[in-house]
């Protein structure tokens, strides 16, 4: 059995250890009502951008490559995966590398040509670098993300696709459902006449009254925009999912932190009077020893 001394060293590490996963909680809980607020911001240009979809559905736009479905066999795929950096956040990064997984054992029986990830995120390369190498590009994720941070993803994929480098281009990340809850999801973003945005309150803006450019570079330009807000929402949710994941692990960290401790002094105070009794022994054999 341990010292009395090992026990006390034990106790002191794990309260040290129990202040800082408190600490960690109360700064994550702070910084996930500021991401909670967040997701509520790009409404306004989602119900204006909702008023544009009318004018891709028109029948001239019907040929288009990105609205014409994928090739059945032998497409070449563009994966976005969107994870965190940091770990300490339970199984947030987790569910991202399965959800990668599991989507190359679906693929393979339409026999895709390639298929190459974007990793936003380092967690989820890290995870997955030896196991599939084919990585296009690697970029950090955003602590807090900005339009800026989702126009530079929209932008490289763009430019992949309208280049035919890519048939097809999908997207793997967090969404965030409440403080509790994540739900990894696989979304196809091209070809696509709408990519997936969370729906918002109140009707849709009218369409406005617009001067048409060329109908190609008009339906570009919306499909990019649309590319931008799936993004942009993706990341929000991404972060958010995060600092909620992190709460619920150092808050879990912490009851086991405590539920530890009771144990370890109830052995702590077993070993102690085990102790006395075993110098009390002694004393009353020495002492009748004695007579």
């Amino acid at each position: 059995m341990p010292s009395l001394r090992e026990f006390n060293d034990r106790l002191a590490s794990m309260a040290g250890m129990r202040r800082v996963t408190g600490t960690m909680k109360l700064v994550a809980g702070s910084h996930l009502h500021r991401a909670q607020n967040e997701l509520s911001r790009p409404e306004g240009f989602t119900r204006s951008l909702a008023a544009l979809t009318g004018l891709i559905q028109q029948p001239k736009f019907k040929q288009s490559r990105y609205l014409t479905p994928p090739p059945e066999k032998g497409s070449k795929i563009l994966l976005v995966v969107m994870s965190a950096d940091r770990g300490l956040c339970g199984g947030f990064n987790s569910a991202v590398v399965r959800a990668v997984r599991e989507f190359h054992m679906t693929q393979k029986e339409r026999e895709p040509a390639k298929i190459d990830l974007f990793y936003v995120g380092q967690k989820a390369y890290n995870a997955l670098k030896n196991e599939y190498p084919n990585a296009f590009r690697v970029q950090p994720s955003a602590g807090q993300p900005r339009v800026e941070d989702s126009d530079r993803v929209a932008k490289t994929v763009m430019r992949a696709f309208h280049w035919k480098m890519y048939d097809e281009v999908w997207l793997i990340s967090n969404h965030f459902i409440n403080s509790m809850t994540n739900e990894c999801r696989t979304e196809r973003l091209l070809p696509d006449a709408r990519p997936p945005v969370p729906k918002v309150k109140g009707e849709p803006l009218p369409l406005p009254r617009i001067i048409e450019p060329n109908d190609e570079f008009l339906l570009e330009n919306i499909v990019y925009m649309w590319i931008q807000l799936s993004l942009y929402y993706a990341m929000l949710h991404s972060v958010t999912g995060e600092l909620a994941a992190r709460v619920m692990a150092m808050e879990n960290s912490t009851m086991n932190l405590n539920t530890m401790e009771k144990d370890l002094r109830t052995w702590r105070n077993r070993a102690r009077q085990a102790a006395i009794t075993n110098e009390l022994s002694e004393i009353v054999s020495g002492a009748e020893a004695l007579k």
